[in-house]
């Protein structure tokens, strides 16, 4: 009789600990994620940069104190993100339920800064912030579970990518006519930065605006990123599409 309620006591608390543990991990999927604690569409104008020489003799932008300012630099022009029009996104495959289905994040929670030098023989970019907390997809389990287990934008709520290179532009940039480059930086997803490089191009619209796109592949794991096994979801892609759409505006500074 004892054995037979020390085994019944023993189930009691199996069933209780796993009643513990799946409701733990539900409340980690299904809890409602931190909206974004800031709006990104007024970042400050960014600072000037001094221009230094790789071991490969291309030339690298680093940050230099707001008040070493040049005259020629103040002189700059400075094109800021307008987020309204503007769209940062994710891009994977994944099989749902059978299914081969496409799974794109969005947000128009975007800003950065570009300045273009006065001979327009360069453009320096700044660094570009992305709010995790906004992106979106079309499922809302699926939000819940890139905020809250993923991206875990909760604690991490910004992704970043802060430009190494200066860009030299053609000897001649005419309105309209597209600029095609390749621009190196720190990218910063959920606190790991790793070296990558975007595919990018601008288009200048008019003296006032510049139009333009950028995108990288990379492999999320690089990032300490691990997708959960869930049962009705298989054959996840192991790299990500990074993308960028943009408007920029010139601003005063």
């Amino acid at each position: 009789m004892k054995k037979n309620k020390g085994i019944l006591r023993f189930f009691s608390i199996l069933g209780i600990v796993i009643i513990v543990g799946v409701a733990a991990f539900g409340y980690a999927f299904l809890r409602e994620p931190e909206a974004p604690s800031v709006g990104l569409e007024e970042p400050s104008v960014m600072p000037a940069t001094e221009v230094t020489q790789t071991s490969e003799g291309q030339p690298t932008a680093e940050s230099a104190p707001e008040e070493n300012i040049s005259k020629e630099n103040s002189q700059s022009s400075i094109f800021r993100i307008d987020s309204s029009q503007s769209e940062a996104r994710f891009t994977l495959n994944e099989v749902l339920e059978g299914q081969p289905t496409v799974v794109i994040g969005k947000t128009r929670q975007v800003t950065g800064e570009f300045r273009v030098e006065p001979d327009q023989s360069q453009v320096e970019v700044g660094e570009i912030l992305v709010n995790a907390r906004d992106l979106a997809t079309d499922n809302t389990f699926r939000n819940r579970a890139i905020h809250n287990r993923i991206l875990d934008s909760n604690t991490f709520e910004f992704i970043s990518f802060g430009p190494t290179d200066i860009i030299l532009l053609p000897d001649e940039v005419n309105i309209g006519e597209e600029i095609v480059f390749e621009i190196a930086g720190a990218l910063t997803i959920k606190g790991v930065t790793q070296q990558v490089i975007f595919m990018a191009k601008i288009t200048p619209i008019s003296e006032m605006q510049i139009e333009g796109h950028a995108e990288t592949m990379l492999a999320y794991a690089d990032y300490g990123i691990k997708i959960p096994s869930v049962e009705r979801v298989a054959e996840v892609d192991e790299e990500v599409l990074l993308e960028i759409d943009f408007v920029a505006l010139a601003i005063s500074e």
